[in-house]
């Protein structure tokens, strides 16, 4: 028996403000995002820079749920997309980041119904601020080094931006830039003429992932800084 998906931006549970959302699943009109406590997705991690509900001939992974507080770098429920001829399969499997045994599922999806919600809410930006708008123009296509991917967008004052980069496993990357909130798509276009020259010349800061290493990426520059947290 087929499902039906049903996706939608909805604002974050502790939100402190209406800027702070999450997508939310249902499948069947059943919320399963929320489930257990839990809470849907920051867009950043669903639709930014690619929607991760699309569905290929290879397996992908979309959160569906996560930790309402911390998101999915705590704990996250995912499911494997995949879609095999006119259906779209989700294999639902046990919570990542925390020991839980949950229902492993299989779910499938008639796959013209499935595209069809998935590109309705890739197309529905009404959710955005000028901060997300300049994020998407940042990360979406954006041409980094090999193995390096943009994660989000973020303001960390009045006219100053932070990208966060990471080479999955290795590196997490903070390149720092001027912000106009007023004129975001000048700031996006400005943010990417950067990220698209040498890496060494970015002004950034590095961390590894790896506790045990003290040397910064192959790629950073003289002027790049370790990250204290």
């Amino acid at each position: 028996m087929l499902s039906l998906l049903s996706l939608s931006i909805e604002r974050a549970l502790h939100a402190r403000s209406a800027e702070h959302v999450r997508v939310i699943v249902r499948i069947d009109g059943v919320d399963v995002s929320h489930a257990d406590g839990d809470d849907g997705p920051d867009p950043w991690n669903a639709l930014v820079p690619v929607n991760r509900f699309v569905a290929t001939d290879d397996f992908t992974t979309a959160t569906i749920a996560c930790c309402k507080s911390c998101g999915p770098e705590c704990c996250a429920i995912e499911a494997c997309v995949r879609r095999e001829g006119d259906v779209v399969r989700w294999e639902v499997g046990d919570r990542r980041g925390v020991r839980w045994v949950g229902e492993r599922r299989t779910i499938l999806f008639d796959a013209a119904a499935y595209d069809a919600e998935v590109a309705r809410i890739e197309a529905d930006r009404s959710w955005q601020t000028a901060m997300h708008r300049a994020g998407r123009l940042i990360l979406a296509g954006v041409d980094l080094p090999s193995g390096v991917e943009g994660v989000r967008v973020t303001m960390i004052g009045a006219g100053e931006l932070e990208v966060w980069l990471e080479e999955p496993d290795e590196y997490q990357i903070f390149v720092h830039a001027p912000w106009d909130a007023q004129r975001p798509d000048d700031s996006a276009a400005m943010v990417r003429s950067v990220l698209a020259g040498p890496a060494a010349a970015w002004p950034a800061r590095w961390h590894s992932i790896k506790a045990d290493r003290e040397d910064p990426p192959a790629y950073a520059g003289p002027s790049w800084r370790r990250a204290e947290f």
